[in-house]
């Protein structure tokens, strides 16, 4: 015969059991809430880097150029800034340089690549206001953009002293050309970064030596990359201003534009080494799209 009094108590046992069980759970999914961020946000992105290293793609657009006449200053369907963003989708990087890009194409490609799910923030100066095909403005330059914030209060353009003398005439009007180096202050791996582009003029080699000695005046400590469209070869002798403290993601010699391999990655040598890199020519640009990946170096 069933006793009952011994039956309620087992049924309130089992019943504080199961909600005790259920409480357990509850809390072991609300910290691994917690813990667990979606791709796309910061937390994923450290996560993401710490494991696979550092990404950097570099292209030159000819964004504006006469003999890109399908890029014009545009940013729809088969242009550059479209290559960039399915770019993007795909290698993923944490750091985009762009060289000969109209301001607003690289309004565009921001809207563009948050609509993409690959919002990056970033920072734009131009060497000149005397493009008609980038608008109104006529402002032709270069951009930065990373994964993580670009303050908006800094901006980290370096004009360059040796200029030889280069101008740009279009519709009649004549402007010096002001080309420079472009930083943007960031993070990566939540550390900082200044990531930096250079759309460098090949008659004026001492451009990289300036290149060099501002990177060497950051501060102590500092990660570094660099990537542009610098418009010597590897064997010009003003090279040699870089790669002591830079290592180059891709060191193959095969030609980016011109027939020559004038477009680079890469990234300071005190704190990464370069783990792979590659060139590919895309239809849009006559500049291949150079990509780079890098690993920091453990800790001494």
């Amino acid at each position: 015969m069933l006793n009952h009094s011994r039956l309620a108590e087992a049924l309130r046992g089992s019943r504080l059991l199961v909600g005790s069980t259920a409480v357990l759970l509850v809390a072991a999914v609300l910290s691994a809430l917690l813990v667990w961020a979606p791709e796309g946000t910061d937390d994923a992105d450290d996560a993401a880097s710490a494991t696979r290293g550092l990404r950097v793609l570099h292209y030159n657009l000819c964004g504006a150029a006469a003999h890109c006449t399908w890029n014009s200053g545009k940013s729809g369907t088969g242009t550059s800034i479209v290559r960039v963003v399915a770019e993007a989708r795909t290698f993923r990087p944490d750091i985009v340089t762009l060289n000969e890009i109209c301001l607003t194409q690289y309004d565009a490609l921001k809207k563009r690549l948050a609509a993409a799910g690959w919002p990056m923030d970033g920072t734009y100066a131009s060497s000149q206001d005397n493009v008609p095909h980038c608008g109104s403005s006529g402002r032709y330059g270069q951009a930065v953009l990373s994964r993580r914030n670009v303050p908006d209060d800094v901006q980290d353009y370096r004009e360059f002293e040796h200029t030889a003398d280069e101008t740009y005439t279009n519709d009649g009007r004549t402007v010096s050309v002001h080309r420079g180096l472009l930083c943007a202050h960031t993070e990566w791996a939540d550390e900082p970064l200044m990531a930096c582009t250079a759309h460098a003029l090949g008659d004026a080699p001492e451009q990289l030596r300036e290149i060099r000695d501002w990177a060497l005046a950051f501060p102590p400590g500092t990660r570094v990359v660099l990537a542009g469209d610098l418009n010597l070869p590897p064997d010009a002798p003003a090279l040699a201003y870089l790669t002591p403290y830079f290592t180059e993601a891709d060191r193959q010699a095969e030609p980016t534009a011109e027939g020559r391999k004038i477009d680079y990655v890469f990234a300071d040598r005190r704190h990464f080494v370069a783990t792979d890199g590659d060139a590919e020519k895309y239809p849009e640009s006559d500049h291949a799209l150079v990509r780079g990946e890098f690993a920091l170096k453990a800790r001494g």
